[in-house]
């Protein structure tokens, strides 16, 4: 039984989960700075984001082991049902169990932040909790999922780890939506897909046996890397917009200093990146994007709070 649950620890993708809650975090510490929030409100956004992203990540071990993108040729982590670890009816009978959660985790925040202020909004976030749910599931399963298509992968991690996430969340602790804020959703969604376009390098090979033709199968490995440099760098520079429309006269130095601090460490990650020759050398780098994710969002956060 404890071996069991090991294995679906392992296929929720533990080490990927902070990517779901670094931007609803951020949103929620710069709304705290300039408004009243309750903190149940931060709770239930980041309890929805998390099942969403393990609702995700079952789907895609569920989908690609379907496909066959999922082979022993594949150099990324292994993969529960690919080694035989959960069976494919007790995977699928997770994903449903996720998707029922996951909407009843929408609809108590839903409850607790619009239901009773604007019917539109209400709606439009109603069908938008929907609408995740069935974005996490066909990233990777069914007839034609689209993170099997060209850039595709790529637009849902920008929409779904960087707007809504940041912009999405902010609009739910304030009830408005502000330019600058979007601006730095752009900035976190494109540190996000930078997270995927180092797991597809790291997978081209199989990807393009597989017939899953992301960005670094289009591109080719040299392009995909000149494609990595550029997200980064646009990312920082919509951070640095970010921290220029919301300087303080008394604390700018602080706010520079602690985003520069970090955007040095990304900078490196791009000079790796530029030098890695075999593709299992990614894995690596992959998580140590998502911690730097981690420390850029904090880095911002800290300028807001001295």
């Amino acid at each position: 039984m404890n071996m069991k649950i090991q294995y679906w620890i392992y296929a929720a993708r533990i080490y990927t989960l902070p990517l779901s809650f670094s931007g609803i975090t951020l949103s929620f510490v710069i709304s705290r700075n300039r408004t009243n929030v309750d903190f149940s409100v931060y709770f239930l956004c980041v309890l929805t984001a998390l099942l969403l992203q393990i609702l995700a990540n079952f789907s895609n071990d569920y989908g690609d082991s379907i496909s066959g993108v999922d082979n022993f040729q594949r150099i990324g982590p292994k993969r529960t049902i690919q080694y035989g670890f959960i069976s494919l009816s007790e995977m699928k009978k997770a994903i449903y169990i996720f998707s029922v959660l996951s909407s009843i985790s929408g609809l108590l925040l839903l409850y607790k932040t619009i239901l009773w202020n604007s019917f539109f909004t209400f709606f439009i976030y109603f069908i938008g909790i929907f609408i995740c749910i069935y974005s996490s599931i066909k990233y990777s399963v069914g007839p034609h999922p689209y993170g099997y298509k060209v850039g595709m992968g790529d637009l849902s991690v920008m929409i779904f780890f960087g707007i809504l996430s940041v912009v999405g969340s902010y609009f739910l602790y304030t009830q408005t939506l502000s330019m600058d804020i979007f601006l730095l959703s752009l900035s976190i969604g494109f540190l996000n897909i930078g997270v995927l376009n180092v797991n597809n390098m790291r997978d081209l090979d199989n990807d393009s046996k597989s017939g899953k033709y992301t960005i670094p199968v289009w591109l080719g490995i040299k392009y995909a890397k000149l494609y990595h440099i550029c997200i980064i760098l646009t990312s920082i520079f919509l951070g640095a917009c970010f921290i220029f429309l919301n300087k303080k006269n008394n604390k700018v130095i602080y706010q520079w200093f602690f985003f520069i601090f970090i955007v040095i460490f990304l900078i490196l990650h791009i000079k790796r990146i530029i030098f890695i020759k075999e593709n299992k050398l990614f894995n690596l780098e992959l998580k140590k994007l998502i911690v730097l994710i981690l420390l850029y969002g904090f880095s911002i956060e800290i300028g807001f709070i001295l």
